[in-house]
């Protein structure tokens, strides 16, 4: 059936968001000196100390004499990385990679930015910097626009979800998409064609959204042609069926199809935990562990090229609550994985649980600054840029040595 003018103005009608899919970056393959760069925002302030465990250090069960996570060797005990701190019992799946050295931990770790809002520190956090006077790019996207250059393709940085998130902010656009199915043009079965080529006609000059959308139709016929969503997860690796998990084999399958990804953002929310906090960090930390160890399956030899980090805006209190949970605090965890991180560790410059020890109300002082450890990262793992550039309002004492 031959598209009607009236049925291509209706398509049209539902608005250059739905007609035009994604929301389009520029992107290539990438260099081989730079790794892809994956960032996991854990968003809601997971509690870095019963996820990574201070088991040894007696203050951890005197603040916490209900909501702790019990010794190594108990039921339901912490699972013990080092003699001193543990994973949260249900991060079994991520053991594999630790004792392999290929997954890192940093601990009393996070922003010194005092916040204990949720949207404020999560936005300033995403930007790399410590007040809202700061760049309004985010951290991964200035490395982008640093590191740009023609060979970057249409897909070089994915945000996995509806919107492009903060973090990969940056001169050019990123792709956000939910899954590979749902990257599409949406028109009638057997139509797309003749749609795209009124779209290239309609869109043919040289403004901002006529470049934009000739970019977007670019990414649809480089998605259509890579057909990422044929490649199966490799080595047995089986990925949690969340959103979550499905969004992670996304980003291998865009890895695996070499459509150029430098970079991808993806979050996993849920970890606000007033109250009730045993039972959630029990479904989150599973989850969590066992999609980014089904990554690491998957990818295999080619993590020696790729770099995935966490991090969360903030942490909890050092002390629980009278909801059996707890509230808004300061430091929390990294974890970092990869063929080149210093792993099978916890680094910490540890600051201890003793009252004087405590920061502010009672929270768990930052003693690495979240900024050093994705500095180093840029530094190590790609052909790198200049710190002040990258955080414009941090100095680096000296690199946390977590990777290589």
């Amino acid at each position: 059936m031959k598209l009607s003018r009236r049925l291509f103005f209706k398509i049209m009608g539902l608005g250059s968001a739905s007609a035009l899919a994604p929301r389009i970056l520029l992107a290539d393959t990438a260099a081989d000196s730079d790794d892809i760069i994956i960032s996991v925002f854990l968003r809601g302030a997971a509690d870095g100390l019963n996820i990574i465990v201070p088991y040894a250090d007696p203050d951890y069960y005197r603040l916490r004499p209900t909501l702790n996570i019990s010794t190594p060797g108990s039921e339901n005990g912490a699972l013990d990385l080092d003699g001193f701190f543990g994973f949260h019992p249900r991060m079994q799946a991520l053991m594999p990679a630790f004792e392999q050295g290929d997954l890192a931990i940093i601990h009393a770790c996070g922003s010194p930015s005092p916040s204990h809002s949720h949207f404020e520190a999560q936005n300033l956090m995403e930007r790399g910097v410590t007040d809202n006077h700061g760049s309004v790019d985010g951290w991964l996207g200035r490395y982008l626009d640093y590191r740009m250059d023609d060979s970057f393709s249409v897909f070089h940085a994915v945000g996995m979800g509806n919107a492009s998130p903060t973090t990969l902010a940056h001169n050019a656009s990123t792709i956000a998409m939910s899954s590979i199915d749902d990257f599409s043009l949406l028109a009638p079965e057997g139509q797309s064609a003749e749609i795209t080529e009124i779209l290239r006609e309609l869109y043919a000059g040289d403004s901002l959204l006529e470049k934009r959308s000739t970019s977007t139709l670019d990414a649809l016929e480089s998605m259509a042609e890579a057909n990422p969503g044929q490649y199966t997860p490799e080595n047995a690796a089986q990925y949690p069926d969340t959103t979550f998990g499905q969004q992670l084999l996304v980003i291998g399958q865009l890895i695996r199809a070499g459509v150029g990804l430098r970079a991808a953002a993806i979050s996993l929310g849920g970890w606000d935990t007033h109250e009730g906090q045993a039972a959630t960090l029990d479904n989150q930390t599973d989850e969590l562990a066992r999609a980014l160890a089904a990554f690491n399956t998957d990818m295999g030899g080619r993590m020696n090229n790729i770099t995935l980090i966490t991090h969360t805006e903030f942490g909890r209190r050092a002390y629980e609550n009278g909801s059996a949970g707890t509230d808004h605090g300061h430091a929390s965890f990294m974890l970092a994985m990869g063929k080149n991180v210093n792993g099978g560790q916890v680094q910490t410059d540890w600051p201890g649980l003793r009252d004087q020890d405590l920061y502010g109300a009672g929270d768990l002082e930052v003693t690495t600054d979240y900024r050093g450890v994705l500095g180093e990262l840029i530094s190590k793992r790609t052909a790198g840029m200049p710190l002040e550039l990258l955080f414009p309002d941090f100095e680096q004492p000296q690199p946390p040595g977590v990777f290589f």
